[in-house]
C-alpha cells in the first residue's frame, strides 16, 4: 500500500500539519484501499482522535453498505477495517 503521508517530514513538521490535512490524507488512503475491491466508494464521515482517523465510507452499489476504516495519520497505515 502506498504511504500517502510523506516519509521525509520530521516530527515537528508533522505536529504542525493541520488536522484538516491529516484527515484528507487518511481519507485518500482509505479510498484507495477500498477502491481495490469495491466500486463505487462514497465518503460519508471522518473524525480525528489524536493520530487515529476513523472514516466511514459507503461501498454499496444499490443499497447503502457502510464500512469503517481506521487509519494512523502518522504512518499512513490502515489499523482496522470493519464492515
Amino acid at each position: 500500500m502506498q504511504n500517502i503521508v510523506r516519509d521525509d517530514i520530521d516530527r515537528d513538521d508533522f505536529l504542525a500539519m493541520s488536522a484538516d490535512i491529516k484527515v484528507r490524507n487518511a481519507i485518500q488512503i482509505a479510498r484507495k484501499f477500498l477502491e481495490q475491491y469495491n466500486s463505487p466508494v462514497v465518503f460519508k464521515s471522518a473524525s480525528l482522535n489524536d493520530t487515529i482517523c476513523e472514516i466511514a465510507m459507503d461501498i454499496g452499489l444499490t443499497h447503502e453498505r457502510i464500512v469503517q476504516v481506521r487509519v494512523d495519520t502518522t504512518t499512513g497505515i490502515i489499523l482496522e477495517y470493519v464492515q
